[in-house]
């Protein structure tokens, strides 16, 4: 007992040690939680600061360049406050000191947790739904998450991850929304074994892909006068759904908006269940036709002073 004590003295000497540098914290990243092991054992205050430096690398370090960063490298150079807990310890690091670091050696890093509002569609063969399958994906999304940087929220831009299996073997997978990350397909084989796993793995592929775009600094993309070029021309609207409708729903509407020819893209800008909200880009400048599309639909359209409300 006096041996804890003594170490429990030792450790609030150095918490109050780091205490003493001004330590205001507006990222969350920069906490990290170490936990005791299995035999409940707490790691010292400077074993938590090296465990906790790898951590807070994953959240806010571009993929492609994480290998870049040691995690031999010394984590007192970062340190801003250490907090020794019962059962865990909590190591807070200086955001300053972490982003004067990165920028120094030219790592790309994420300036802040991106929001994103992550929806998952998955489908059998037959188009059925499968949802308890999305719910577990959803769940080992949430973790991954965590883990790496991304706030899931629906106060943000639209991420719509949707699976449709081909056959036994086949699975399609379609990722769209209004993130930055560029809209896509693939189809992958997945053959034997349980299939979970690996649609976990794709799904951990999908988010850090996300992540990492909002790294990138749009202006210096090659893309922006590709994608002005397409904007000098054509007819932008706001068009509202004012109606309930589960997540299929709301795909197969998209989709068949999508197709139409008079239709160059639509981006979702808002979504819940009873109401979305989209940016639609048409080919030319008239969209007197929305109307009666929708309404061949069995829908009520309404015009706006931004475009179209459907209900």
């Amino acid at each position: 007992m006096n041996r804890l004590r003594s170490g429990l003295w030792l450790s609030a000497f150095v918490v109050s040690l780091f205490s003493l540098v001004p330590h205001a914290q507006a990222d969350s990243r920069m906490i990290v939680e170490i936990q005791a092991d299995e035999e409940g054992r707490v790691p010292s205050v400077q074993e938590a600061a090296q465990q906790a430096l790898p951590i807070l690398w994953d959240r806010i370090v571009a993929s492609r360049t994480r290998g870049m960063l040691s995690n031999s490298m010394k984590a007192t150079q970062f340190l801003q406050r250490v907090l020794p807990r019962s059962d865990s310890v909590q190591v807070s690091f200086n955001e300053a000191r972490v982003r004067q670091y990165l920028d120094q050696q030219e790592i790309p890093y994420l300036k802040e947790a991106p929001r994103i509002n992550l929806m998952i569609q998955m489908s059998n063969q037959n188009g059925s739904g499968m949802p308890q399958t999305a719910e577990l994906l959803r769940a080992n999304a949430e973790t991954v998450a965590q883990a790496r940087g991304i706030l899931l929220s629906e106060s943000g831009p639209a991420l719509i991850v949707v699976w449709q299996w081909l056959d036994n073997n086949q699975v399609n997978l379609v990722v769209r929304g209004n993130t930055l990350l560029a809209e896509f397909s693939e189809t992958r084989k997945i053959e034997t074994g349980d299939p979970l796993p690996r649609l976990q793995l794709w799904m951990e592929e999908v988010l850090l892909a996300a992540r990492d775009a909002y790294i990138a600094d749009p202006v210096q993309t090659d893309a922006i006068p590709a994608l002005q070029e397409k904007r000098d021309g054509g007819m932008e609207v706001m068009l509202t759904i004012e109606q309930p409708a589960a997540l299929p729903a709301q795909v197969a509407l998209e989709d068949a908006l999508r197709q139409h020819e008079k239709v160059e893209s639509i981006i979702p800008t808002h979504l819940r269940a009873s109401s979305r909200q989209y940016r639609l880009r048409l080919k030319g400048e008239e969209d007197s036709w929305l109307p009666q599309w929708f309404q061949r639909r069995g829908m009520q359209v309404l015009p706006t002073p931004q475009g179209w409300l459907v209900r």
